[in-house]
C-alpha cells in the first residue's frame, strides 16, 4: 500500500506546483507529495502561451522576476529535459501613446535598471528603425527589455520540473484534493483515496484553492477572470519578434517562430462573444500591422486568471494556521515567476532566507488596499 503521509503536500501540478516540489526536492527535502486532480499542466499552465519577462512597476515583483530569470537561462542545464527547451530572448515592448505613460514607463525603466534589468526607453524614432513592418503613427514611445522573451512549450516544462523532483525523491499523485483539515499538529487532505497527512500544506492550485481554504475561514481574495487569445494562419517572419503590448489600446501580441501571431485583447470582463472579441483584437492588431485585418484566425485559446486585487500574487504563510503555504493568486504571471516562486516558498517551508521579498506577497497585505502592479497582460 502507498504511503498516505508526507513531510509536505502541495496541491496542484501546474507549473507553480511543480517549481515548489522541484525546488524543495532540489533543497534536500524529499519527502514531497504533489496532488494532482486531472493532469500535470491541465490548468492555467495548459492555456499560458509562454512569456517571461522582468518589466514591472513594483521592485518586488521586479526582483522576483529577475531571480526567475536566472532559471530560465539555465533551463536546460537544470532540468536535462529529453529535448531542449528553446527559450527564445525576443524581448518585451509596451507600448505607450500618450506622454503621461511614457513618463510612467521611464520611471519603471530607472527603477528596473537599480535591480540589474536592461530595460530601456525606445523613441519612435529607433522603433521605425527596428520594425519597419509595423505603423508607429501616434506613438509616444515604448519601454523595451531584449532579454525577456518566450518559451512556448510550457506543458513541457511542467513536466520536466516534475521529472526533476521524483527523480529527487518526490510523488505526483493523480488525486482531487476534495478538503483539508487540520488534525492536532499536522494537516490532514482528503483525496478520493483516503486522507493524506502532512506537516506543512502548499496550496498552489489557482483559483482551485479558493474552495479549501474557505472553509479555514481564509478568504483568499481571488477572483477568475477570463483571458482569450486568438492564433493566426502563418504569416512572413520576424515582422513581429517581440512581445508588444499597448495598455491604452488594450492590446498584446506577439509573432511566434513559425510566423504565427497570437492576439489577446485585455479589456475583457468575461461577458463578449467570440466574435466581439476577435474583431477588437484583430482591429487593435491591425492598427500596428494592417495586413492582421485580412488574416485568418486559425484558432482561439481561452484560459482563467486566478487574479488578486493588486495583480500579484499571495505567497507565504496564512497567519493563525501553522505550516499552511499559498503559492496562488498568480493574476497571469504564474509561469514566468514560477521558478522563483518555488524558490521563494521552499526557503519559507525550510526555514531558511532566499532573499526575496516575501513580505510584499503576504496574504496580510489585504488588510488594507495594497498598491497595485500596473504592468498586467
Amino acid at each position: 500500500m502507498a504511503r498516505r503521509s508526507a513531510e509536505v503536500v502541495i496541491v496542484g501540478g501546474g507549473i507553480v506546483g511543480c517549481a515548489v516540489a522541484y525546488q524543495l526536492t532540489s533543497a534536500g527535502l524529499d519527502d514531497v507529495v504533489v496532488l494532482e486532480r486531472a493532469h500535470l499542466a491541465a490548468g492555467a499552465t495548459g492555456v499560458c502561451p509562454g512569456g517571461i519577462r522582468q518589466q514591472f512597476e513594483g521592485e518586488a515583483d521586479c526582483r522576483l522576476a529577475r531571480r526567475a530569470m536566472g532559471f530560465w537561462r539555465r533551463v536546460n542545464e537544470l532540468l536535462e529535459p529529453p529535448q531542449p527547451f528553446v527559450f527564445e530572448p525576443s524581448g518585451y515592448l509596451f507600448v505607450a501613446d500618450s506622454p503621461a505613460l511614457l513618463e510612467r514607463f521611464t520611471a519603471n525603466v530607472a527603477r528596473q535598471n537599480g535591480l540589474g534589468i536592461p530595460s530601456r526607453i525606445l523613441a519612435p524614432a529607433e522603433l521605425r528603425r527596428r520594425w519597419p513592418a509595423l505603423c508607429w503613427d501616434g506613438v509616444a514611445g515604448a519601454s523595451f527589455c531584449a532579454e525577456d522573451g518566450f518559451l512556448e512549450d510550457c506543458h513541457g516544462v511542467t513536466v520536466a520540473l516534475a521529472r526533476r523532483a521524483e527523480a529527487l525523491g518526490a510523488r505526483v499523485h493523480y488525486q482531487e484534493a476534495r478538503a483539508v483539515r487540520r488534525r492536532r499538529r499536522c494537516w490532514e487532505v482528503e483525496t478520493a483515496a483516503g486522507p493524506i497527512a502532512c506537516r506543512h500544506l502548499v496550496l498552489a492550485n489557482a483559483a482551485g484553492a479558493l474552495a479549501l481554504a474557505a472553509p479555514l475561514g481564509v478568504d483568499l481574495s481571488i477572483s477568475r477572470r477570463r483571458r482569450r487569445l486568438a492564433f493566426t494562419e502563418p504569416y512572413e517572419p520576424w515582422v513581429l519578434p517581440p512581445l508588444l503590448v499597448a495598455p491604452e489600446r488594450a492590446f498584446a501580441g506577439k509573432q511566434l517562430r513559425y510566423g504565427v501571431f497570437y492576439l489577446g485583447w485585455l479589456a475583457e470582463r468575461g461577458g463578449e462573444g467570440e466574435t466581439v472579441f476577435l474583431e477588437r483584437a484583430l482591429s487593435a492588431g491591425a492598427a500596428f500591422l494592417p495586413a492582421l485585418a485580412e488574416l485568418p484566425v486559425r484558432r482561439t485559446m481561452s484560459g482563467v486568471y486566478d487574479a488578486t486585487p493588486d495583480h500579484r500574487p499571495i505567497l507565504g504563510p496564512v497567519p493563525g494556521l501553522p505550516d499552511l503555504w499559498l503559492a496562488t493568486g498568480m493574476s497571469g504571471h504564474g509561469f514566468m515567476i514560477a521558478p522563483a516562486v518555488g524558490e521563494l516558498l521552499a526557503s519559507l517551508i525550510l526555514g531558511r532566507d532566499a532573499d526575496l521579498p516575501a513580505a510584499a506577497f503576504a496574504l496580510e497585505r489585504f488588510a488594507r488596499p495594497p498598491a497595485a502592479e500596473g504592468l498586467v497582460i
